[in-house]
């Protein structure tokens, strides 16, 4: 079953509310740290904070990318049903 935008929504967020975890703890915001942890500057042998950070971090790019790429149909899908509503093209 594909997720709905509700789904990608709550996913978005709890992945933020992770996220803010971490960001409290090692005050730092997530951007920062990933663009860091991704350029080799963060050392993450045996440290599992960092490893679970930047998977929340690529969860929460994946989900929006998602998100983006949803939203973009359903308004493609939206302007075409309008486009033949208004030729009285019948739809269906």
């Amino acid at each position: 079953m594909k997720p709905t935008l509700q789904d990608i929504l709550d996913d978005i967020h709890a992945a933020e509310r992770e996220l803010q975890k971490y960001e409290k703890k090692y005050r730092v915001r997530s951007d920062s740290f990933y663009e860091c942890f991704m350029a080799g500057l963060i050392e993450d042998a045996g440290n599992f904070d960092f490893q679970m950070w930047a998977g929340y971090c690529e969860s929460k790019r994946d989900l929006e990318q998602l998100y983006k790429e949803l939203v973009s149909t359903q308004k493609l899908v939206r302007e075409r049903s309008e486009a033949m509503i208004a030729d009285n093209v019948v739809v269906g």
